[in-house]
């Protein structure tokens, strides 16, 4: 596995975040440091902070210990980060799914360029997302969407990892999740789950 331009990462520091997850792209790879774009203009993070990125690719969670090589003041949206030269793989990926069939809205990762779209089904590793024809494989978007019960999810950030055009204006996206954070994923895993729990319940009606 290795580190991609335009990869969608999550940054954490103990130090200046809390135990938050902040959300950022690979712009750029030179051979010994990452080009990170963080479209967030109110988070200083200051030369030689000690960091932990983690990423998702279509099998696993990856992560890795990393110092920031220059300063984020507050306007800044680029830092450059030290290269890793190893990974940690967390944990293989192989969720189940379910159909929603919701609304939301898809946009680019810079937040323009916003459509609506339907979220066809979901799950804690990526969606099957049905909307305007015209984005391409290997494009990083976000999502926001609310699941049945409320539960909202905000700039959830994907990458496009196939595509089934519908007609000439809608077009069926199979997106993955990039980096999603712990809490939300657990969120989704137990929403699937309850999903996949109450269709059997309604079966075993059915059958009686």
């Amino acid at each position: 596995m290795g580190l991609k331009a335009q990869q969608g990462i999550v940054l954490s520091s103990k130090k200046i975040l809390n135990g938050q997850n902040l959300q950022a792209l690979i712009k750029e790879i030179s051979p010994d440091s990452l080009t990170l774009f963080i479209p967030l203009d109110n988070i200083t993070i200051p030369k030689g902070t000690e960091l932990t990125i983690s990423f998702w690719d279509e099998t696993a969670n990856y992560e890795f210990n990393t110092k920031a090589l220059t300063a984020k003041e507050n306007k800044d949206t680029l830092i450059k980060i030290a290269k890793p030269t190893t990974l940690k793989k967390i944990i293989k990926r192989n969720f189940p799914r379910v159909v929603v069939k919701i609304e939301g809205v898809i946009y680019t990762y810079e937040g323009i360029e916003r459509e609506k779209c339907i979220i066809v089904d979901v799950s804690a590793g990526g969606a099957l997302v049905a909307t305007k024809t015209g984005k391409k494989i290997g494009e990083v978007v976000k999502m926001s969407f609310t699941l049945p019960g409320g539960e909202i999810f905000e700039d959830v950030a994907g990458k496009i990892v196939w595509m089934k055009e519908l007609n000439q204006a809608l077009t069926n996206y199979g997106i993955q999740f990039l980096a999603i954070s712990e809490i939300r994923k657990q969120k989704l895993v137990a929403f699937v789950n309850h999903c996949i729990l109450k269709k059997k319940e309604e079966e075993k009606k059915d059958k009686k």
